[in-house]
Formats: structure tokens, C-alpha cells, sequence
């Protein structure tokens, strides 16, 4: 048995560290049975006896903290368990790749001697029931090797970025200066269950997929190109608004702007409503248009994932995000999300990302050539924004990998596998994620000197993601000035009708985020989301 520190925060984070390391394994043959789970749960009493105080904070005795501590890593991974994967990948490699990222996190934070201690405490486990599977020595190898491996990331060929001048407000509750708007009204139909009824709504929705698509075609004709006129977003700093193949890039100039940006919205359509009404977002561009040398110039940013999960997709979030970009194409900029990703296999859509609700609510009315329209909306909408020295995306960053490989100028975010990898990824609380743990899963991880060096590639300050299911729904990741990290989820509501009755997102409270930019300062102000009031079928027509 190995020898805990005698400060008590320290041996908090060494006995979490042996917990998560032991579950791992647990989990590593794909099934942590009821003789493995009692194990463990023998090896952390034997931890938790020695213990001595000071008490661990917030609970009563060590062996108490022992025990919360592995149902805490429980529920961790049954939330990993539920999460969407990739087409062909299964949760089970999803739950499994995290697990593995969180021990590389916690022993990684120990020096080189404590993190040998931990792994030979570790290792003492898997051996003494005398049977070692051949799965469990393959993952104490991996561990030991990724844990013990340099992980500098080299940036001084790259350009320093000045700091952000950017401030973050405290949450607000903001009241909507009017609780309804006749674009909304016209859409909150659902689709009819007979099938001549269904067939003129699609007709309808595709025809408007159509004008989504020509007003997109139109505005990257006018910016094909301009990417590789600049080697970093700034050089764009006198430049018009364009977009160039699938980056939106929205320089403010000299005039005041103010964005309003939605993170996840899931099938939420009260959260959809209830955001732009509380931010009065009509109102404001028609402020602008009025007179656009008083007022600031207003714009909607969408970082994606309008579908599956809730039940208003493609009838609730993607009509009226797509009236909305139609009816004002310069002042709505609708991102994709990783659920925004369908594939035709032998001339058969699919959703890519597993559970696909959405599509699957419409099986038994939609034919395929209606959900080949979506995955050719889909495949045409904008990937990411580049406003002063915001940066807007769905996930977050590319591979290591393929960053080393790719990566030339700013045109490389408009390669496939870039984009596709930026949907998908999530930052952690290490400096680095090295390569092969970024390759075990679709989902992967990025740390923050990885981030860092990202964003001195592109000389954007602050990244604004959705992507992750954030509880309290807006949280600041990463605070460093010259690189911070903002993670924003706009679905969900503990009480929320747009949401099944057994959904975890009911855990969230979604928000939105009000960005004031002026004279080069920039103010985030989070909100919560009001989607109670629009539950109300007077304000819903969904509900009626």
C-alpha cells in the first residue's frame, strides 16, 4: 500500500486519481460486473482506513468521501454512456476514451515520484485476484507510457496576439419588450400525422432549405478567395463581411455591434423564442436599418446542433432559423453543429451522429429524398465565425495530427477533416491531450496550451463553443487574456415541455450570451433563458 500525502487536499486528489484509475479498468473489457465493482470497492475502503485527519471537506469521514467519490465516477459515466456518438462508434469506446483522458488529467497533476506511487498502487490491484486480462495490461501499458511522455507544445514561430479586451458580466434575467413576433406565429405548426397533409408542409420546408441555400451560394460567390489574402483574422480588420467557403468572417470596423449567441438548442423551441424575444433582436435590427449611424449593427449567432433530443427539430429550431437567416441573411449566421451531419450510404441517408431523433420521428412519413435535402442544407451551412477577435464554433479544435498535417493558412479551415474534427471536440483540464488519446475516440480532447497555440494560429483572443452539455449553461473554461475559452448551452429547463420527460438536459438551465463590442471592448453579459413562458400555448403554437 502505497503512502498518501499528509495534506489534505493533495491525498483528496490522490485517492480521486487511484478511483478513476481503478474504474478505468473496471471498464476496460467493456463490461465493469458486479465482482469487479466490489473489488474496487474493498481496495478504496483499504485506502479510506489509514486515513487520518484533517477531514476531507464536505463529507464526514474519508471512507464517506471514498464512497461519494466513486458514485460521483459513476455518474460521470453513465452521462458519458448517453452521450451522442459518431456513426459506427460505440458509447461504450466514448465512455471508455473519456475515463482515460480524466486519469491522464489527475496524474498528470502530481509530480513524477507520486505519479509512479499512484501507478504501482494502481497496478497492485489489477494483480491481486491473479488474473490479469490481457486488456487491462494493454491499458496499464498505455497509461503508463502516456502519462509519463513530454508533452511541450512548441509555439514561437508563432505571432503573439495582444491581449482581449474583453469583460464578463454577471448572469442577468432580462424581461422581452415584447413576448411575440409574427415570423415566429406563422411557423409553430407541427408536422400532421396524414400523409397529404405532411407532404405540402415538407414541400413547403424544402422550398425554404432552397432559399437557405441560394442566399448562402450567393454570399460565398462574392467571397470565394478572400482567405488567403490574410495570414490571421486580424489582417480583415477594414474588410467587409464575407463568407469563404465555410468560415464567416465579420470584421466590426468602427461601428458598435451587438451579437446575441445561442448555443444548443436540440428540438428547444421555447428556448429558441424566449432568447430573441428577451434580447429584443427584431427590434434591433430594425433600429439599425432605421438609422445605422446611432445604432449598433445587431447579429444572431447560431454555433449549431438545432436537431434530435427535443421534440420541435426540423418543424420548430430549423424553421424558424432558417426563416429567420432568409427574412435577414446579413444579420443571421447559422452554424453546424455535429448533429448537423447526415450520410448517404449506397443512395441511403442516414443520420450520423446515434441517437438521430429527429430523422427518426419522420421515418414513417419522409422519404429519402426529404432527408437528402437536409444533409445538402446541412453540408452547406457555415462552419465558423470570425468576429474581431472573437471566434465562434460548434466543438473546438482539430487533431494535433491533423493540424501538423494540414494546416497551411487560413484556408485550412475549410478542409473537411478540420471542419469535421472542430464539431466535435471538447476542451479538458490538461495542458495537453497527447495524439493517441485524441485518436481513441470521435469525441476527443484538447488541453489548454494546445488551445493557446490555436488561437495565436488564427490571432483570435476568445473562442465562444457550444457542444458540451454545461449544467449551469454558460461557463468559462479557459481564462487566460490572450486565450480564454467560453462554453455556451442554450437547451434544456428542469420543467421544460419541449423536452422528454426522462431527458438529462432537464439538468440545465439554458443560457444565452448578449456580446456588446465597442471601440474594441468587448462585453459578454449571460441570460438566462425564459423558455417557461413560451410552455404557454397562448405563446406557443406548438402547445395548442
Amino acid at each position: 500500500m502505497m503512502t498518501f500525502s499528509a495534506n489534505g487536499d493533495v491525498v483528496e486528489r490522490q485517492l480521486s486519481a487511484v478511483l478513476w484509475y481503478l474504474t478505468a479498468l473496471g471498464y476496460v473489457d467493456g463490461n465493469f460486473d458486479a465482482s469487479e465493482r466490489a473489488f474496487v470497492s474493498r481496495y478504496a475502503d483499504s485506502l479510506a482506513a489509514g486515513r487520518v485527519d484533517p477531514v476531507p471537506r464536505g463529507a464526514p469521514s474519508w471512507s464517506a468521501f471514498v464512497r461519494a467519490e466513486l458514485a460521483s465516477i459513476e455518474h460521470e459515466v453513465e452521462e458519458a454512456l448517453s452521450e451522442p456518438t459518431a456513426d459506427g462508434e460505440r458509447s461504450e469506446v466514448y465512455a471508455l476514451s473519456r475515463l482515460k483522458l480524466r486519469c491522464f488529467e489527475l496524474f498528470r497533476g502530481f509530480d513524477g515520484e507520486t505519479r509512479t506511487a499512484l501507478l504501482r498502487a494502481a497496478e497492485a490491484l489489477f494483480l491481486a485476484d491473479g488474473v490479469v486480462a490481457p486488456e487491462e495490461a494493454r491499458f496499464h501499458a498505455e497509461m503508463t507510457a502516456l502519462i509519463e511522455v513530454p508533452t511541450e507544445i512548441g509555439d514561437a514561430d508563432l505571432e503573439v496576439v495582444a491581449e482581449g479586451s474583453l469583460l464578463i458580466e454577471p448572469t442577468r434575467h432580462v424581461m422581452p419588450a415584447s413576448v411575440d413576433h409574427p415570423l415566429f406565429r406563422r411557423g409553430e405548426h407541427d408536422y400532421a400525422a396524414d400523409a397529404q397533409t405532411f407532404r405540402a408542409q415538407a414541400s413547403a420546408d424544402v422550398e425554404l432549405l432552397h432559399r437557405a441555400i441560394a442566399k448562402l451560394d450567393e454570399k460565398r460567390a462574392r467571397g470565394c478567395g478572400k482567405l488567403a489574402l490574410g495570414t490571421t483574422f486580424s489582417d480583415f480588420a477594414s474588410d467587409a463581411p464575407f463568407l469563404d467557403g465555410h468560415v464567416v468572417v465579420h470584421p466590426p470596423g468602427d461601428k458598435a455591434c451587438e451579437l446575441l449567441v445561442l448555443g444548443d438548442l436540440h428540438g428547444c423551441y421555447s428556448c429558441l423564442k424566449a432568447a430573441l424575444l428577451q434580447a429584443n433582436f427584431f427590434e434591433k435590427v430594425q433600429r439599425y436599418h432605421d438609422d445605422p449611424k446611432t445604432h449598433p449593427n445587431m447579429l444572431l449567432v447560431l454555433l449549431g446542433d438545432y436537431i434530435d433530443r427535443g421534440r420541435y427539430s426540423y418543424s420548430g429550431v430549423l424553421r424558424a432559423v432558417l426563416e429567420l437567416f432568409v427574412a435577414a441573411p446579413d444579420h443571421v449566421i447559422p452554424l453546424r453543429g455535429n448533429h448537423e451531419y447526415y450520410v448517404a450510404i449506397n443512395g441511403q441517408v442516414y443520420g450520423a451522429v446515434k441517437p438521430s431523433e429527429a430523422m427518426q420521428s419522420l421515418k414513417s412519413r419522409a422519404d429519402n429524398a426529404h432527408f437528402a435535402e437536409y444533409m445538402r442544407l446541412f453540408e452547406s451551412l457555415p462552419h465558423s465565425l470570425a468576429f474581431a477577435d472573437l471566434f465562434c464554433v460548434h466543438g473546438g479544435l482539430p487533431r494535433e495530427e491533423t493540424l501538423e498535417q494540414k494546416w497551411r493558412d487560413l484556408t485550412s479551415l475549410n478542409d473537411w477533416d478540420v471542419r469535421f474534427q472542430m464539431l466535435w471536440s471538447d476542451p479538458v483540464a490538461a495542458d495537453v491531450v497527447p495524439g493517441e488519446l485524441q485518436k481513441q475516440s470521435a469525441r476527443f480532447g484538447f488541453g489548454r496550451s494546445q488551445f493557446r497555440r490555436f488561437m495565436r494560429r488564427i490571432g483570435c483572443t476568445t473562442m465562444i463553443r457550444g457542444h458540451e452539455r454545461v449544467k449551469e449553461g454558460f461557463r468559462e473554461v479557459y481564462a487566460d487574456p490572450d486565450a480564454r475559452l467560453l462554453s455556451l448551452f442554450s437547451a434544456g429547463g428542469a420543467t421544460n415541455d419541449d423536452l422528454p420527460a426522462d431527458s438529462n438536459y432537464r439538468e440545465v438551465t439554458p443560457m444565452a450570451l448578449t456580446v456588446k463590442h465597442v471601440a474594441g471592448v468587448t462585453q459578454v453579459i449571460p441570460f438566462v433563458i425564459d423558455y417557461e413562458r413560451y410552455n404557454d400555448p397562448q405563446l406557443n403554437g406548438f402547445f395548442r
